[in-house]
């Protein structure tokens, strides 16, 4: 016996059968017999068509049918289109076949499984067979139909066995939408001993597949007090589109307490393959005040920034609980509801805490519920946080340059920016004004932004001015940060001033008796009017110094000569009848020398003395009196040199003066002794001659 498979798109099959000799006619030995053929007439055989095996439908068999509880019979029709016989050993379901899917002749009649067991189809006698399709759960099936046949003319062991496959299948199931009719299941008041039941309900509302719910367990941490009514109540269970399912849960208390949690039910739903189901109930009767917090940290918030937290109050008792809540204290907070809240058992209601910091720093305050619950009629819930409120500050706050001479270059003046807040300042933008003078400099401006917390070392802000147009000259810095408002600015601007005036050099670095010069960047004396002198080299006094003053002539200067051959200034004589001549002058460096002559004349024609006064002048300035009568330029010295306050007076040769000539001339030179710093010095001399010296 040899098997051939065939595909299962050809189910047309042919089998050539041998024909034997049914008669011999003689002369003919290669002839047949033909009914109705005279003696000695003979035709060639005709062979008998062979079986043809055809099962209508050619392809196999498709099922609409998806739904849990519906069923679907489709048939396949198994004809010999050829002649003799096809005999069938085998008509099963595959291994693999879903065992949805089930096989039965349609008379009932015994379905052949091996060669001891066949059936012959022939063309007059067709058999029917009946493949039913009835879904068991949310999962496609498919499975295939196996024939195998071969020509009944033949014995089995000698006869080609065809293999046919025919494939079932079914449509495409659409999709699966698990939903929760109601999330939480309340089983209210159920004293201990006693038991409560509720249903959860899952909706599929998908669009044609149908959904596989469970199993149902018990979530971490929900007490063993919710349990399955009967076994298999949480196993697993199919739900059409558009159908719902009920799984019962039960409550069984095993403590005079309450007891929340949740269970989880599977599902085939790959968008909601899990569904939470909330359960609550109480054994306790009264009612039971739980809330959800007993503090809410607000964290840090701006100051003028509302945040909101919500409180959630539970009952857990079996009676109906009534609550007042109320702002303990705290700055700033508000309740979204003070009135009297009801509150039924095992649910819950809830409350906003919103937090608006008026002031910087940190915070704290309370919440206070007062209920009917015998066992806690308040409850209080504690506020803390912290409210930002950085504040941008500036030492000094603004900066003026003054007076500034043109050309000159300032140097830097800083502005130290701090943060003297509350929480962390970002400073994200510093720049000036629109409008502000381009003679007004920023240097050293920081990278950005920069982060400023209280108490961190400043930010340092350089500014300098570069003075080249005269005029006053403004310019206003804005220092861009989170700042709240404060005395630099509003909206996060602070405002930093910056102002200077340019002006002239004479104006900038004025010189008394003569004229600045600015080119070097500092003050200096350029020039000293005419007749005035800076003895002691300091911008402060100026050109201070003038020269020597003419006697009898208001606010006449003229430089006396100093030196021995110089013509010096003549004052004239001076008599023994009681004249007195007086002289006021001026050293106006250490290098000038004033030189003096008087002559003494003898008006009585007796002997006489002379006197020369220094009346005043300043420490280290000296006069030098000499006489000039042998010849010599400045004359003889006459003693030493005389200090301010002292005076040389006599008679006779020996004396300050020769007496007995009837005249004598006499130099007298004002100088500086070495080693005086250098000054202005003005002095007053005197000089008389009078018979009783």
């Amino acid at each position: 016996m040899q098997r051939h498979p065939v595909s299962p798109a050809l189910l047309v099959v042919c089998a050539l059968v041998g024909a034997g000799v049914v008669g011999s006619v003689a002369g003919c030995p290669n002839e047949v017999a033909t009914p109705g053929c005279g003696p000695g007439g003979c035709k060639p055989p005709e062979p008998e068509e062979p079986p043809r095996l055809f099962i209508d439908p050619p392809f196999g068999l498709g099922y609409d049918c998806v739904t849990i509880g519906c069923g679907d019979e489709r048939t396949l029709t198994v004809e010999n289109r050829g002649g003799g016989k096809v005999r069938l050993s085998l008509v099963r379901l595959s291994v693999d076949t879903s065992s949805d899917f089930s096989l039965r002749r349609a008379d009932d009649g015994a379905l052949p499984f091996d060669e001891t067991t066949t059936v012959d189809v022939t063309p007059d006698t067709p058999l029917t067979l009946t493949v039913r399709y009835t879904p068991s759960d949310g999962n496609s099936d498919a499975g295939k139909v196996l024939v195998d046949w071969y020509d009944g003319a033949l014995e089995f062991a000698d006869a080609v066995v065809t293999h046919v496959e025919l494939p079932l299948s079914t449509r495409e199931l659409g999709g699966v939408a698990a939903t929760l009719v109601e999330p939480r299941l309340n089983f209210g008041f159920v004293d201990v001993g006693d038991e409560g039941r509720r249903d959860i309900v899952v909706r599929n509302s998908g669009d044609g597949g149908v959904l596989s719910v469970g199993p149902v367990s018990l979530e971490d941490g929900t007490a063993a007090v919710f349990v399955e009514p009967a076994p298999g109540d949480w196993g697993e269970h199919f739900v059409n589109p558009g159908d719902e399912l009920r799984i019962p849960v039960a409550f069984r208390p095993d403590a005079t307490a309450a007891f929340l949690g949740a269970l989880q039910v599977r599902t085939s739903d790959g968008a909601t393959p899990s569904l939470r189901v909330e359960v609550a109930g109480t054994a306790v009767a009264e009612p039971r005040v739980l809330a959800s917090t007993s503090a809410i940290a607000f964290g840090d918030i701006r100051v003028g920034v509302t945040r909101t937290e919500t409180v959630t109050v539970t009952n857990i008792g079996g009676a109906p609980l009534t609550f007042v809540s109320s702002v303990a204290s705290g700055a700033g907070v508000q309740l979204s509801s003070t009135a009297p809240v009801t509150v039924a058992p095992l649910e819950s209601a809830s409350f906003d805490v919103a937090w608006t910091p008026v002031v910087g720093g940190p915070f704290s305050g309370a919440v206070q519920l007062v209920t009917d619950d015998p066992t806690q009629p308040q409850v209080t819930v504690t506020l803390d946080g912290f409210a930002d409120a950085p504040l941008l500050s500036a030492a000094p706050a603004s900066v003026d340059f003054g007076g500034v001479v043109q050309g000159w270059t300032t140097g830097a003046q800083t502005f130290l920016l701090s943060n003297t807040g509350f929480g962390e300042l970002t400073v994200n933008s510093i720049s000036f004004e629109v409008g502000a003078s381009s003679q007004i400099v920023l240097t050293d401006v920081p990278a950005l932004p920069i982060k400023l917390s209280p108490g961190e070392e400043p930010i340092a802000l350089s500014v300098f001015m570069s003075a080249s147009t005269l005029g006053t000259q403004q310019a206003v810095i804005l220092v861009g940060s989170d700042s709240v408002d404060g005395p630099l600015g509003t909206g996060g601007v602070g405002r930093l001033n910056v102002s200077g005036r340019v002006i002239t050099c004479e104006e900038g670095c004025p010189v008394a008796n003569g004229q600045p010069s600015c080119g070097t960047g500092s003050c200096a004396i350029a020039t000293c009017n005419d007749r005035f002198h800076d003895a002691n080299t300091s911008l402060t006094d100026g050109c201070e110094c003038h020269e020597d003053p003419v006697t009898g002539a208001a606010n006449v200067f003229r430089d006396v000569s100093g030196q021995c051959g110089d013509t010096g200034v003549d004052l004239g004589t001076v008599s023994d009848s009681g004249s007195e001549l007086i002289v006021t002058g001026t050293l106006h460096s250490l290098a000038d020398t004033d030189l003096y002559f008087v002559r003494f004349n003898d008006g009585s024609g007796n002997d006489y003395g002379a006197r020369a006064r220094f009346v005043s002048g300043p420490s280290g300035m000296r006069l030098v009196p000499r006489f000039t009568d042998d010849g010599e330029p400045c004359g003889q010295p006459s003693g030493g040199a005389l200090s301010p306050g002292q005076t040389r007076e006599g008679g006779g040769c020996s004396s300050f003066l020769c007496a007995g000539n009837d005249s004598e001339n006499g130099s007298f030179r004002v100088e500086w002794a070495p080693g005086i710093a250098p000054q202005c010095g003005t002095y007053t001399l005197s000089f008389d001659a009078n018979a009783s010296y």
